[in-house]
């Protein structure tokens, strides 16, 4: 019980950690769209059938910008009038899911939204915080890993690996940000995605850290990606 109780612990604490070592991440290779001059405009669909529930539906994310990620990661943007919309898709087996999404619109206000083990909020300014409080998601929503610790330690004494756990009792692709625009001051702003894959190895958690832009930082947002919404 006691691993259980640390494992679940684990996804916030990694959370806090995210962007500690910068130097650390893997290099992004390649995309399907240009990011040449670090500018996306994202094209007016419809958001509202997502149901962030962490599953893929192809008609949920269809017309969605796709940026493709090292070892078969994939991000989707989109927006309407009401929301913008985050998507990450995770490789199986995807272990736990840690991910967050930081914004700015004037370069002084950066906004931290965390999903993991449920969901937090941080605001700040430059250099941005790693630091969110639980609970926390005004005008956003995502999708986050819920735990079962009876189910859990039945399943652990049945043998089976503890980070498969919710790949089976969960079944999702990945995570899903659906953001109000009223969040978002004007039609654009900047971002940076990053995530975390956790996994149990030998007893012992290991994971591997990703961003996009992989030159992304937290001291400015000169090397994130500026995005432009519908009008």
């Amino acid at each position: 019980m006691k691993n259980l109780v640390f494992v679940n612990c684990l996804l916030f604490v990694v959370g806090q950690i995210v962007y500690a070592q910068q130097n650390n991440f893997l290099k992004q290779t390649s995309s399907i769209i240009d990011t040449t001059n670090k500018i996306i405009t994202i094209p007016r669909n419809n958001c509202q059938q997502i149901s962030v529930d962490g599953n893929f539906d192809n008609y949920e994310w269809s017309n969605a910008i796709e940026l493709s990620q090292p070892e078969n990661y994939t991000i989707f943007l989109k927006a309407d009038d009401d929301i913008f919309a985050v998507g990450l898709i995770f490789p199986k087996p995807m272990g736990e899911l840690v991910c967050e999404i930081r914004i700015t619109t004037d370069d002084k206000e950066v906004f931290l939204l965390h999903s993991s083990g449920g969901m937090g909020e941080g605001v700040s300014g430059f250099p941005s915080t790693t630091k969110f409080d639980l609970n926390n998601n005004k005008l956003w929503v995502s999708n986050f890993s819920t735990k079962n610790l009876e189910k859990e330690a039945e399943w652990v004494a049945a043998g089976k690996p503890l980070e498969r756990y919710d790949e089976v009792y969960n079944k999702r692709d990945g995570i899903e940000f659906k953001i109000s625009r009223k969040k978002i001051a004007g039609n654009t702003l900047k971002f940076t995605i990053s995530w975390v894959r956790v996994e149990i190895k030998d007893g012992k958690p290991d994971f591997k850290q990703y961003k996009y832009p992989v030159s992304a930082s937290l001291l400015n947002s000169d090397n994130w990606i500026k995005l432009i919404l519908p009008n």
